[in-house]
């Protein structure tokens, strides 16, 4: 849980401190954003940020789970699967050469999905 609330912190800093907006938007946008790009951009960091913290929130409430049999399928179906999907959009730019967030978020990423997967398949309660 900790992996993905680092991973979203620029997401939450940007609405806060200009100075992470600006460095988030000219790094997806260049360096003359229209006023609109800027807004929908804040927009974005909203809505991923919120709904990154709906997902912390199950993850979280996994924990109460007293079956190991239960969680490890819910670990693969639901958070294995969810973690791959927020991951691959920037291993998909990455390869291509596009845009995307910095190496470290990308290893973030990975490294969460590999926790997932690994509870998954040895987790013990």
């Amino acid at each position: 849980m900790i992996l993905i609330f680092i991973q979203i912190l620029p997401l939450f800093l940007s609405l806060f401190i200009p100075d992470v907006l600006n460095a988030l938007v000219l790094d997806a946008f260049g360096e003359a954003p229209s006023p609109d790009a800027i807004k929908m951009f804040e927009t974005f960091c909203l809505v991923l940020g919120l709904t990154i913290i709906g997902i912390l929130f199950i993850i979280y409430g996994s924990l109460s789970f007293n079956d190991l049999d239960v969680l490890k399928d819910y670990l693969f179906s639901f958070c294995l699967v969810l973690a791959g999907f927020f991951a691959l959009p920037d291993l998909i730019a990455f390869f291509k050469g596009d845009p995307t967030a910095p190496l470290p978020v990308i290893i973030l990423g990975l490294t969460t999905l590999g926790l997932f997967f690994y509870g998954s398949k040895k987790g013990t309660l």
